[in-house]
């Protein structure tokens, strides 16, 4: 509280030529301040998501990380009175915005039909990541062309390449195989290849408007056309994705089991992996934890994980919102 009391002296001692101030981000005020701890999402859901990450903390010394979390987690479940709980986690924390807006997207974990054999239906193959091997690993389009064929790397088939393409993209998802079983397709790595939006390159080709550029409009032209043309636009996004077969929750990049509508992906040049966070846009106003990174997700960017099922599908392809990220950092 002593940081809006110095504010509001500023304001009258200057007036509004201070207010530049407010929108200062950094360790040397912790402007801005949180405009709430209202939490949209269960509290249950937020404990899950901590005992995910509490192991990463402990592995990497990071007590005062863990210790800060459980007591997030007693303010929201002691009071439901917004300024208590501001004020309280206000004690625990300094909070530091991530600029002044950012872009929230959403993803899920898609389900495909698949097989552990190839068949006439299913001809579309998940790779397993090559061993290390001299030089850079083959391009998207060198794959789609048969670069990795015949290695063994091989751990499943699909029958939709556009389905499979939405796969690589979400970066995990589950596949149904035909005698009803289900088995998680997990990140396993990818090429290290530079990352092209598919959206962008049929933007740029003329094939869908920017406001239709949808994941349901993105796969509707992209199924609308014929093999070859599709490889080779496909084929300007060099970045490609490999697989692992596995039971379990999906994890993110850290590791860490992620957590339905708990868990974001963020870039770690600008928020350190396994912070605690507080998003608030017209669509969501609740505490997050970074858990996961994705190659589209740059700068002040947050990507919310929404679980898997057709709704988190739908609702991930619509989620497109300007708001705000308020990073929590421990006071010491």
């Amino acid at each position: 509280m002593r940081r809006r009391a110095l504010v509001a002296a500023l304001v009258l001692l200057f007036g509004s030529g201070c207010a530049l101030l407010r929108d200062v981000t950094g360790p040397l005020f912790g402007w801005p301040w949180m405009p709430s701890a209202t939490d949209d999402l269960d509290a249950a859901s937020l404990a899950e998501a901590i005992a995910n990450t509490a192991p990463l903390w402990e592995r990497r010394g990071q007590e005062e990380q863990r210790n800060a979390a459980v007591a997030l987690l007693a303010i929201l479940q002691s009071t439901d009175d917004p300024g208590e709980r501001l004020a309280a986690v206000e004690q625990v924390f300094d909070t530091h915005r991530v600029a002044r807006h950012v872009l929230l997207t959403a993803y899920y974990e898609p389900e495909l039909p698949a097989r552990l054999s190839p068949d006439a239906r299913f001809q579309h193959p998940l790779y397993a990541r090559p061993p290390q091997i001299a030089g850079a690993l083959p391009t998207r389009g060198e794959i789609d062309a048969g670069a990795l064929a015949g290695r063994g790397l091989e751990i499943a088939w699909t029958d939709d390449p556009v389905s499979l393409l939405f796969l690589q993209i979400q970066g995990s998802g589950r596949l149904r195989l035909d005698d009803g079983r289900v088995v998680g397709a997990h990140f396993a790595g990818t090429n290290d290849r530079p990352y092209t939006s598919v959206g962008r390159v049929l933007i740029d080709e003329g094939l869908i408007e920017p406001s239709a550029a949808s994941a349901d409009g993105i796969r509707r032209v992209l199924a609308s056309l014929p093999e070859d043309r599709r490889r080779a636009l496909l084929a300007r996004n060099e970045r490609y994705v490999f697989f692992a077969l596995g039971e379990g929750a999906v994890r993110g990049s850290l590791g860490v089991p992620l957590t339905a509508g708990r868990s974001i992906a963020a870039d770690p040049r600008v928020i350190p992996p396994g912070s605690l966070a507080y998003l608030a846009t017209p669509g969501y106003r609740r505490f997050v934890v970074v858990q996961d990174t994705g190659a589209a997700i740059k700068g002040a960017r947050a990507d919310l994980f929404l679980g898997a099922g057709s709704e988190a599908e739908r609702t991930a392809g619509r989620t497109k919102e300007r708001g705000r990220l308020y990073v929590l950092t421990p006071r010491s």
